[in-house]
Parts: structure tokens; C-alpha cells; sequence
């Protein structure tokens, strides 16, 4: 017979198929579908503002979060007690009221729609412009092809100041086209990193074509699709242009805590869990509240870390949990705890991370409903088939339907490659891309509760199970 805690995972058209441990079942029970709302309420609609890294809104929720997990019995684990481990950042801010790029008297280009990339100070000058929209096999081009000029451009990836294409054509000024969501007015970048030689900022598709119009170019020359094809369009239309860009050092932390293990002989081996806390905040004038991205998998985190605390059969080992900031720009938390770890990384059995697990995957040929109950498996077959089958086992008392096929776009794009990098065992779930990924819709709405309390659950069950077996056969390096 099934026990009834199988029977509330299968709710949300998850089906379990094996009884839940009875050393696990007070503490598993005690994650519902009713407090993952709740928790992500306040991630989201409180006074978080959105959590952006460097910003008040993302210390009020590192703060609420320390206080929570204090309150489900763990340990601060940061130096001198705290629950804190701060991380040194660059703050880069927009000046809207000093940026614009102008043709004539008019703005086609306002300080509103200008993001900071990675350059700082203030930049003046009346320049010739050149449109370009990049693949990744960049054209040739001879070198100086831009000097002068203000450079407008596209790429099908990521690009930035240091590209040998961008290099080589020695602009006096660039401008990066990007979706929204990455056109950022403030945001940090790590502290030794190499700031641009020229100016650089971020620019909005829809003020770059703007632009383009003006000057003689295509009105849809930049596109929210990747790029397919070269294209260079040259102009002699002069553009007045304006950057001013602030630079200050600031300290942001990541919420470390400890859950003593239970059998003091191998107390100092640990399972992770960890979540990212940040998303994108105040950015432009727009709140971009991240419910989904990564208020979900906070929320999950939590919710496991209460389930800890109420069950009566304790952790046989350590566990450390923690909310990383600055995943956003580029896992900037985890890499910066493995490179400064508080518990020695080689007592660390295996690492727990959760990220976007509040909504059903969704694309253009793929509605949201035929992903109720579906999760993306990453990297848990990166070191350790004997850890990967431990997750399989567990899911056998939840109910997924893990997937696989996101393994190669994903699998370095969160803060398990930050431990998975130094040969820990870990598992990433992730509920799939929505339309809602980095835009301000992603809101409450929509999302699947069911999802969240199975993640927590999920992981819940894992942790306990690693904790009581210790280390993980590694597979051979290939």
C-alpha cells in the first residue's frame, strides 16, 4: 500500500510509485504546495524588489532568508558567525539624465534604453555610425574599418568590447544591441575584471533600429532572432553621442548556513543545496520580479531546509545551504565560494542545485501543458552514475518525468558547474525556458506549485539519502 505522503506527491499529475522512506516521511510531509506559495509571495511581492544583486531590494531578501533558515535550526557558517559571505563586486550604473545619442536635435537613442557593459567614466563626441549584424563566423574586415565611428551591433552570441572582430575594427564607440532583459541601467561585474578600452554599453533592440531608421538603414535591421547572416551598413549621418557610466566598489553576500550532521564521525562531509537568491531587480525604470527565475527554486530550498529540521531522523552528515548571489552575471557567488570555500570543498559529497522550477516549459512547439510534470535532469551523470541512480531512486517516491534534452545548452549556466567544476557530483533541476524567462511579466502568475513543493521534495529525499551513504563512486574520467 501506498503511504499517504506518496499520495500527496502524486497530486499535479505527478505519480509516485514507491512509498516514501519512514525515516524521511514527518519531514517530507511537512512540504506543501500551500507554503511554496507563500514563500515565493514574499520573494516576490514584498519589498524585494526584484533581488538585483548590488541593490537594496536583494539585501532585504538575503536578510529574510538568513532569519528563515535560523528559524528551521541551522547555523550561521560565514566568518565570525555571520550568515554571510561577501563577495567583492564593481558597481556599474547609468547616468539616463547623461546618456543619448542624438541626430540633429532629436533622440533616437535615450538614456533609458542604455545598459552598462564594461566600461566606465563619461565619453562626448559627434561620430559617423556603422549598423552591423554578426553570426558567429564574423565577416572580414580590414583593421581600422571603424575607426572614428560609433559602432551599433548584433551577434548571434554573446559579444563584448574584447571581440577580435570588434578589436580589429577599432571603433571610438560601441553600442551592443540586446533583448531587454540583459539591457541593464546598474548591475556588478567581478572586481579584477579587465574594464574596456573604449566605451561600450548595452543598447535595447528597439532603440538601436530607431536609429538604424534614421540613418539610412533597415527599421527591423536588429532582430530578437539570432542573427542568420553578415550584415555592415555604413552611414555619414553624424550622431551626437553621450555615455556617462559610475563605478563604485560594493560587497554582496552569499547567505551560507550549517546543519550539524548527526554522527559526529563523519560530521565534517557535507551534502550542498544551494539556489541562486538574485534575479534582475530595478532595471530601467521596470521591476523584473523573477518568480520563476529563481524565487521558485529559493522557495524549494527552504522548503527543504524546514523539512530537515522537522523530521525526528536527523542528516547522518553535515549539511551546507546556500543562496548564492550574482548568478546572473555569470555564477558570480558559487565561483567565488569554491574559490573561497568555508567548509573544505573535498568534504563536499555532492551538490544540490535548483533554478527555475516554478513554471512548465514552454516554446512555440511546445505548450505549457504537456509539461506539468516534467523537469530537466542536468549533470547528475557529469561524475557519478552511482549518484545519478540515487536520484532516479528518489524520484520513485515523487513522480517526475525527467528529461534529458537540455543537458548541452544548460549544464554550465547555473551554480552546479561552479562545484561540478572541481569534480563534485551534482544535480541541477530546471523546469525548461518559458516566454517569462528575464521579461517583468514573470510574476505569481502562472505558476506551478505542484512543481516547487515535488522539487523540494525531491531533493529533500536525495539529501537525506546522501547524507546516510557518504561518498559517491566516481565514474573513470573520459
Amino acid at each position: 500500500m501506498a503511504s499517504a505522503a506518496a499520495l500527496v506527491a502524486a497530486e499535479g499529475n505527478f505519480v509516485a510509485t514507491t512509498p516514501v522512506p519512514a525515516e524521511y516521511l514527518v519531514g517530507f510531509e511537512t512540504i506543501r504546495e500551500s507554503d511554496s506559495q507563500e514563500l515565493l509571495r514574499i520573494l516576490v511581492e514584498g519589498e524585494m524588489q526584484g533581488r538585483g544583486t548590488g541593490q537594496e531590494g536583494y539585501l532585504r531578501a538575503a536578510r529574510w532568508f538568513a532569519t528563515q533558515l535560523e528559524s528551521y535550526g541551522f547555523q550561521p557558517a560565514g566568518a565570525d558567525g555571520s550568515w554571510f559571505q561577501n563577495v567583492p563586486f564593481i558597481k556599474l550604473a547609468t547616468q539616463p539624465a547623461d546618456c543619448g545619442f542624438k541626430v540633429g536635435v532629436e533622440e533616437f537613442i535615450g538614456g533609458t534604453a542604455i545598459g552598462i557593459s564594461d566600461f566606465a567614466g563619461a565619453f562626448e563626441a559627434s561620430l559617423p555610425v556603422t549598423f552591423a549584424v554578426v553570426t558567429t563566423n564574423r565577416p572580414e574586415i580590414a583593421e581600422g574599418t571603424f575607426a572614428g565611428r560609433l559602432l551599433v551591433i548584433q551577434s548571434a552570441d554573446r559579444i563584448r568590447w574584447d571581440d577580435a572582430f570588434i578589436v580589429r575594427g577599432k571603433p571610438a564607440c560601441v553600442l551592443i544591441v540586446a533583448d531587454d532583459g540583459r539591457v541593464r541601467n546598474e548591475a556588478v561585474n567581478e572586481s579584477e575584471k579587465t574594464p574596456s578600452s573604449i566605451p561600450v554599453a548595452m543598447v535595447t533592440t528597439a532603440a538601436a533600429n530607431a536609429l538604424a531608421a534614421r540613418c539610412g538603414a533597415r527599421a527591423d535591421l536588429f532582430s530578437a532572432n539570432a542573427p542568420t547572416e553578415n550584415v555592415l551598413v555604413s552611414s555619414s549621418q553624424m550622431v551626437q553621442c553621450r555615455l556617462k557610466i559610475e563605478r563604485e566598489s560594493v560587497d554582496v553576500p552569499n547567505v551560507v548556513s550549517w546543519y550539524p550532521g548527526a554522527d559526529e564521525t563523519v560530521r565534517h562531509e557535507h551534502v550542498c543545496v544551494g539556489a541562486h537568491l538574485d534575479h534582475l531587480g530595478l532595471q530601467r525604470g521596470e521591476l523584473f520580479p523573477g518568480a520563476d527565475d529563481n524565487g521558485s527554486g529559493s522557495t524549494a530550498v527552504l522548503q527543504l531546509a524546514r523539512a530537515i529540521h522537522a523530521n525526528p531522523v536527523k542528516p547522518r552528515r553535515s549539511v551546507l545551504l546556500m543562496a548564492f548571489c550574482a548568478e546572473e552575471r555569470g555564477l558570480l557567488g558559487s565561483k567565488y565560494y569554491v574559490a573561497h570555500p568555508l567548509k573544505p570543498v573535498s568534504d563536499m559529497i555532492c551538490m544540490l542545485n535548483i533554478d527555475m522550477i516554478g513554471r512548465n516549459e514552454e516554446s512555440t512547439s511546445e505548450p505549457a501543458s504537456e509539461n506539468e510534470n516534467t523537469i530537466h535532469l542536468v549533470g547528475s551523470q557529469d561524475h557519478s552514475a552511482a549518484f545519478h541512480e540515487m536520484v532516479r531512486k528518489a524520484n520513485e517516491s515523487v513522480g517526475f518525468v525527467f528529461e534529458y534534452d537540455e543537458e548541452n545548452r544548460v549544464d554550465g549556466r547555473s551554480d552546479h558547474a561552479s562545484f561540478s567544476e572541481k569534480g563534485v557530483p551534482v544535480t541541477f533541476l530546471f523546469g525548461g525556458f518559458n516566454p517569462h524567462y528575464h521579461k517583468t511579466t514573470d510574476t505569481m502568475d502562472g505558476i506551478n506549485f505542484a512543481k516547487i513543493a515535488n522539487a523540494a521534495r525531491l531533493d529533500y529525499l536525495v539529501l537525506m539519502m546522501a547524507a546516510e551513504q557518504g561518498r559517491f563512486a566516481l565514474d573513470e574520467k573520459k
